[in-house]
């Protein structure tokens, strides 16, 4: 019932606009690589900001709502991300700022076939961007000369054209929608969450946020030995526990949501708490009931 629950959630959360659509999440990106139409690289601009950090303020990377991140990567699977990702997809670099060119052609592969039949200046200077660049001859670009350590260093990069953003371009966005709805990762069966038949998802989206959990996420529902697996599903993840990928991508939207704003720590657990229809007042009362803060006719305002 938690992965229904969570769900609906979701869906409440949506019709606010609190949370991103499918196949859209916030992604921290440090630099925008603006490209001329000819898909040469014009200049790079960090799009760090001031933000607080503890008690001090330090520059740090957007949050930005981008076509969402490849599921299960690894150090030695190629996923490229699309419109941004780190320096080894978009610019063929590793760290050490060494050439890649096998994550940038991963890359390459993918913008071509999501963009090669849209015409707009945005995706003719992205699809000329990967025709074009050398990750061989990178580091002598005057672009990166005078910053490429910092560059280098990890961040997210997006790409920007004479028009804006180019994930903002509608065209582009159409593209990307109607790609990921067709993605299937799992074999087709009855989602558990929606009761729909549709291709399940074979791993799902990362949670962040838990106590203990691991920096870069940690997941609620795996399996990842065979004492765990049941009924001779052990041929593909997913399938003991059979969701699909509107449901996966909703519950755990859902529950990272929850994790940045409803959550408090109890011992070594993480507890998080909601309402049904999404509203705060519900959620900010029960929280309340932890901190002894709330007053009689906060609860007479809820239920009227």
């Amino acid at each position: 019932m938690i992965l229904q629950a969570l769900t609906a959630y979701y869906e409440a959360l949506r019709e606010r606009g609190e949370v991103e659509v499918p196949g859209w999440s916030p992604a921290k990106v440090s630099f925008a690589l603006y490209l001329r139409e000819d898909g040469s690289l014009e200049r790079v601009v960090s799009l760090k900001t001031e933000q607080p950090d503890g008690k001090k303020t330090a520059l740090l990377p957007q949050s930005i709502l981008l076509p969402c991140a490849p599921s299960g990567r690894t150090s030695t699977s190629v996923k490229p991300a699309f419109l941004w990702d780190k320096t080894e997809y978009l610019l063929g670099l590793d760290t050490d700022g060494k050439p890649c060119p096998t994550y940038f052609q991963g890359s390459k592969a993918l913008h071509h076939a999501l963009l090669s039949d849209i015409d707009t200046p945005a995706a003719r200077s992205i699809t000329a961007f990967f025709r074009t660049w050398d990750p061989e001859k990178a580091l002598e670009h005057p672009a990166l000369a005078e910053q490429w350590e910092e560059i280098l260093s990890g961040g997210n990069l997006i790409f920007r054209c004479a028009e804006g953003y180019v994930h903002e371009d509608p065209a582009i966005r159409a593209a990307w929608d109607r790609y990921y709805s067709q993605l299937g990762d799992g074999p087709e069966m009855v989602c558990l969450v929606t009761g729909e038949k549709e291709p399940i998802a074979r791993l799902h989206p990362s949670i962040k946020g838990v106590i203990n959990g691991k920096t870069t996420g940690t997941s609620l529902v795996s399996f990842n030995a065979r004492a765990y697996e049941s009924y001779g599903c052990v041929e593909a993840q997913g399938r003991n526990a059979p969701t699909g990928r509107y449901a996966a991508f909703a519950y755990t939207t859902a529950l990272n949501y929850l994790l940045a704003h409803k959550r408090f720590p109890m011992g070594d657990t993480t507890v998080v708490f909601w309402a049904r229809n999404g509203e705060e007042a519900y959620s900010d009362f029960y929280s309340s009931l932890f901190n002894q803060t709330y007053e009689e006719k906060d609860v007479r305002e809820m239920v009227r």
